[in-house]
């Protein structure tokens, strides 16, 4: 039988869990190309504990896990050359010191070497390699063809995943694939010059889903103090027999 206090605590914990989630959703509405995160817990209830406690495998309960929402944001038009927005399904492929990552963030610029890198320094990929451009203002067509003076430079990589729930966040608007997910670069990819994609992020549903969830925390609170006063005044009772 599980015990009720582990059981509500277990529910406090996936409380307070999801509103560090939904905290940083809201913390980055105004980020380009962020994707909104949601916490799933499956199996019933996420129960961490110790030696006494009842654990999750027991409760037949897997641990609370992030996924993220890829449904696109809105374009936004900002009129930089080097800001593109990605329309449709696709990514764009970067490199990291920790290896390839990918991301939608596409508020681009050069670097001190002329390559084509992400607002945090990462050399965006060509379908050959690294994009070097001499001219801040180039011509960036919708199927990633970079025009730098007149010439043809790269064309950007934009990729596509089977199951884009495969797709871990690794911070700074970057994705990083699980072990075995393996990146498709499209035919047929769609880039809108001077525009950055805005984030996914509904801040009013997420402002009403923070007020839900500590509501329910607090019930979880109140329901805890007043379990464990019925238990307190339970023993004091059969203490005077």
């Amino acid at each position: 039988m599980l015990d009720p206090i582990n059981l509500t605590v277990a529910s406090m914990q996936i409380d307070m869990r999801r509103m560090d989630v939904i905290a940083n959703n809201a913390a980055n509405a105004l980020t380009p190309g962020f994707k909104r995160e949601i916490l799933a817990v499956t199996g019933g209830l996420g129960l961490t504990g110790s030696k006494t406690d009842v654990t999750a495998q027991q409760a037949g309960a897997q641990l609370p896990s992030i996924t993220t929402d890829q449904s696109p944001g809105t374009p936004r038009k900002t009129s930089t050359p080097l800001d593109i927005a990605i329309l449709g399904e696709g990514y764009m492929e970067v490199q990291t010191d920790q290896g390839l990552a990918y991301t939608r963030h596409g508020a681009l610029r050069l670097d001190e070497r002329g390559r084509l890198v992400t607002h945090a320094g990462h050399p965006v990929f060509g379908q050959t390699g690294e994009i070097t451009i001499s001219n801040p203002t180039p011509i960036i067509e919708q199927d990633g063809t970079v025009i730098d003076r007149g010439n043809t430079v790269g064309k950007i990589k934009i990729v596509t995943f089977e199951r884009t729930e495969q797709l871990l966040s690794a911070g700074n608007g970057l994705l990083v694939p699980r072990d075995g997910t393996t990146a498709n670069e499209t035919s047929r990819p769609r880039i809108l010059q001077g525009h950055l994609e805005g984030s996914n992020v509904d801040s009013a549903r997420e402002m009403i889903t923070l007020l839900q969830t500590f509501r329910h925390f607090e019930s979880s609170h109140r329901s805890l103090q007043a379990y464990d006063e019925v238990r307190d005044k339970t023993f004091r009772n059969l203490g005077q027999f």
